[in-house]
């Protein structure tokens, strides 16, 4: 194994980890969504799950965050680097912080989910009995 290797591997777990965690915010928008009440532009969501609904919300936004950081500034970087001479077949080397905005989005957003869910688990489980 080589550092490319590793760093393949690191994209391919962070982008399935993104994939996931997309599909969670939106799983979690309709579990509450189930519990909302009324009908046409008049319902209300139980105040235990306005929590988790801002939690998946504010992940969502840190997921397109995440995404649009990292575009504008490895965009940034290429256009900067073009204008300063340098030609498509050449080798350079990009500074690591470029990255962390987009990590720092990547990571905030895992957390929210998480969040959402562990406060979702907990509104759940006032439904689940134990009765055998």
């Amino acid at each position: 194994m080589n550092l490319k290797d590793a760093r393949e591997n690191y994209y391919f777990h962070t982008g399935k980890v993104s994939d996931i965690v997309r599909q969670l915010g939106l799983g979690a928008i309709a579990v509450v969504w189930l519990f909302h009440s009324g009908s046409g532009s008049k319902f209300s969501i139980p105040a235990p799950l306005i929590l988790p609904l801002k939690l998946v919300v504010a992940g969502l936004a840190l997921d397109l965050l995440q995404y649009a950081s990292g575009s504008f500034l490895w965009g940034l970087f290429q256009w900067w680097k073009a204008r300063n001479g340098v030609l498509e077949s050449d080798v350079f080397k990009a500074p690591s912080a470029i990255n962390f905005p987009a990590l720092f989005f990547f990571w905030a957003k895992v957390v929210l989910v998480v969040c959402c869910y562990w406060n979702l688990w907990q509104y759940l489980s006032g439904f689940i009995s134990a009765e055998v």
